[in-house]
């Protein structure tokens, strides 16, 4: 057992080493055994000491394979009096060779006449399997029976189809994944880096990260975020169900021609640090309003123009995720650009929805409902001082009371 274990652990540390199976890792975590989740981020670790620490590595494994040989042996003196023999072995090798040639020649021809049988038995029942009528007669029905059958089994096979829809993971398809804007597809690399996906394999979130290539239209419409629907969770350690932000601390901000924010449904609904030509916000209902109108003279009524390399869209209709973020990404200088942002007939639920760090031309928050906790005391609807614009429309918002909506997403009354 000794020896089993020291040279498997020693050939398996080996091959690890040298092979550094990085990108084999990422197709298989992570792996669940019944004593807990083996997490993709988990063996990295080893992974990185393994090739950190290289040639200690390799020197180790060798060590080990070696010692369990050694134990196996019993003894140092039975291993040297094995190379002692090598040199009678190596003479006698020729003979050995011969003889082992000779089995092995014997044992594939013995194959290949049974393949060779096998393979004329096969090509004998295709050929009676694809001749039906043949087959029919052989059974021993006669001409007229025969051919109703097939004329029967024919008319009744083209009456039957069977579609079968490989749907690919995208935008479009409501797909929950990390999308590098404009692309319609989850990417890879994205999610390979930040392992949040791969660690979590339920997480069901819904991330557009905003590069250097400005897009003309973000749409998503009719989708239920959060604890909106049975079974459904916030990932661990997040508050936010609708997060939109440029770059905490960074210089790099989202870049907004027109922000809609359209029937939709929040726990709380902040603004903070924004700065916009014009704000309208109106015919929303709240647990509580708290708008500071600040006032600037700084932001022109902006909209976004990319030319023949601007993306064109991505929209999404229908579909439940946990949360929905869109963000700057890994921008820390220059702003990431929309045309036009559109957020419509949301239900979210379980988690605040947040816009912060953007420069809008037109933000327009209309016939939404924000509110969870039916006491007006606190204020659920926020737009901070931080949030600036040269014109604001602020008309026909009603407090009420609210509680947040149920599974699997009524909106309360």
């Amino acid at each position: 057992m000794f020896t089993f274990f020291t040279i498997i652990a020693g050939t398996l540390g080996f091959a690890i080493t040298a092979i550094n199976p990085v990108n084999l890792w990422w197709k298989v975590a992570p792996i669940e055994t019944p004593f807990g989740i083996i997490t993709y981020s988990m063996v990295m670790s080893y992974l990185d000491f393994l090739q950190q620490y290289y040639y200690y590595s390799l020197g180790t494994s060798a060590f080990t394979i070696l010692l369990g040989l050694a134990v196996h042996l019993r003894s140092l003196s039975t291993l040297i009096n094995g190379i002692k023999a090598a040199p009678m072995a190596i003479l006698k090798s020729p003979i050995t060779l011969y003889k082992d040639i000779k089995r092995l020649r014997d044992w594939l021809f013995g194959k290949i006449e049974y393949l060779n049988g096998e393979s004329t038995k096969w090509r004998n029942f295709f050929n009676v399997m694809k001749s039906p009528y043949s087959l029919l007669r052989g059974m021993g029905l006669n001409p007229q029976m025969a051919i109703g059958l097939l004329i029967a089994g024919g008319t009744a096979g083209t009456a039957v189809t069977v579609n079968e829809l490989v749907i690919e993971r995208s935008f479009a398809n409501g797909s929950p994944g990390i999308y590098a804007a404009p692309s319609q597809f989850p990417d890879e690399t994205l999610e390979k880096e930040m392992a949040w996906r791969k660690d979590n394999p339920q997480d069901n979130t819904l991330r557009i990260v905003l590069g250097t290539t400005p897009v003309e239209l973000i749409s998503i419409s009719d989708v239920s975020i959060g604890t909106a629907y049975t079974g459904s969770a916030l990932p661990s350690g997040k508050a936010e169900a609708i997060l939109i932000e440029g770059k905490s601390g960074q210089s790099a901000r989202l870049e907004i021609g027109e922000l809609l924010f359209d029937r939709t449904t929040c726990k709380t609904l902040t603004l903070s640090d924004v700065k916009a030509h014009k704000i309208v916000i109106q015919d929303n209902i709240a647990d509580g309003l708290s708008i500071a109108q600040t006032l600037t003279s700084t932001l022109r009524n902006l909209r976004v123009s990319g030319g023949n390399f601007m993306a064109d869209l991505l929209q999404t209709e229908g579909g439940t995720y946990d949360r929905i973020w869109l963000d700057t990404g890994i921008l820390t200088s220059g702003n990431a650009k929309i045309n036009k942002l559109e957020l419509s007939n949301i239900v979210s639920t379980g988690g605040t929805c947040v816009i912060r760090q953007a420069d809008i031309g037109v933000l327009t928050i209309q016939f939404s409902q924000i509110g969870h906790d039916s006491n007006l005391a606190t204020k659920e609807f926020t737009v901070q001082s931080s949030t600036v614009a040269s014109i604001w429309q602020v008309n026909n918002n009603l407090e009420v009371l609210l509680s947040e909506p149920t599974p699997p997403g009524q909106v309360s009354p």
